[in-house]
């Protein structure tokens, strides 16, 4: 698990599907989507976090559900998810929050915790960020991490930049 003033941000369970089933309806937290996020029914959200909680038990690694410490609600995503860019093995952030969330300083909370622990307790030497171009939050959070924009790329059909930090 990881903490930050607001938020604890830890690994899914399988009885976490019909709070990610409810998160995934959220318009916001649905928008600017490479990776497509929205569940059909019960059986889709469980079938999406037990890939999560298979993830995160072979590598350490994943996309892991973010709570409100005050109120203990689900209330978005993140992580640090393994994926190969030609032959480069990286680690890429997620920061993604429903739309009630947006506007309080949580996403850059939410990416700094999860840059620390990347950085801290995992080792990692360099992490990415894969932003839609027009996702003018997320660019900034990334840029306010010392993010650097390295590429424009096709990532699953969906025209994509590519940020990198490394830890220095």
């Amino acid at each position: 698990m990881i903490s930050s003033p607001r938020l604890l941000i830890k690994p899914f369970t399988p009885d976490h599907a019909e709070a990610f089933l409810n998160l995934s309806m959220d318009q916001g937290f649905t928008l600017f989507p490479i990776t497509i996020y929205k569940q059909t029914d019960l059986n889709s959200a469980r079938l999406w976090v037990n890939e999560s909680v298979t993830l995160n038990e072979t590598t350490g690694l994943g996309k892991w559900g973010v709570w409100e410490r005050d109120t203990k609600d689900l209330i978005g995503l993140g992580g640090l998810t393994p994926w190969k860019l030609g032959e480069e093995d990286l680690v890429d952030i997620t920061y993604r929050l429903r739309e009630s969330a947006w506007g309080k300083g949580l996403g850059h909370e939410l990416a700094l915790a999860l840059v620390r622990f990347g950085f801290e307790e995992k080792g990692l030497t360099q992490i990415t960020a894969t932003i839609t171009p027009d996702n003018e939050a997320s660019i900034k959070i990334a840029v306010k991490l010392g993010m650097r924009f390295d590429q424009r790329i096709m990532l699953k059909g969906i025209s994509t930049d590519v940020y990198r930090l490394n830890n220095s």
